[in-house]
């Protein structure tokens, strides 16, 4: 038979503020230990999966020094023997590289001094770091690239 009378919902029942303060909490804590779970479940399959096929790689690399050493040990069966050469003269550096690297080695001192007056751009893309360590390599690269034959004297 049909209830005569409607049913009414239940009535909502409003939570003190530290009622609502620890359900949040307990729902943080739920959450946190569900993330736990899922990164706990991750390292365990990324740990067996990495020991699975481990043994490829290595088997792998062997095989590369393996067949490296025969190669090179078959090359040196059947290559003539070497011709005793002189060693050639290697030029003494030039004043410009010295003087180009003295200048870097001052400039990535002075770095620091000149980084705020740099363009924006440039700070933005480069680091103070990068930006030293460029100059330090790159610039005996361009005193060698400026460098200047020596004249040779002419005995008459």
């Amino acid at each position: 038979m049909a209830d005569p009378l409607p049913r009414l919902p239940a009535p909502v029942v409003e939570l003190s503020l530290d009622e609502q303060i620890a359900l949040a909490e307990r729902q943080v804590i739920v959450r946190d230990a569900r993330i736990r779970q899922r990164t706990d479940l991750l390292f365990q399959r990324v740990k067996h999966e990495t020991i699975k096929h481990a043994g490829g790689g290595a088997l792998l690399g062997l095989g590369a020094v393996a067949l490296t050493w025969w190669l090179n040990r078959l090359n040196r069966r059947n290559a003539p023997p070497a011709a005793p050469a002189a060693a050639p003269q290697e030029e003494p550096p030039s004043t410009f590289e010295h003087l180009f690297r003295d200048v870097a080695i001052t400039l990535t001192g002075l770095l620091p001094v000149f980084w705020p007056m740099l363009p924006r751009a440039w700070r933005r893309v480069v680091s103070p770091g990068t930006a030293s360590t460029v100059l330090t390599f790159l610039a005996p690269l361009l005193g060698k690239l400026f460098r200047r034959k020596a004249r040779q004297s002419q005995a008459s």
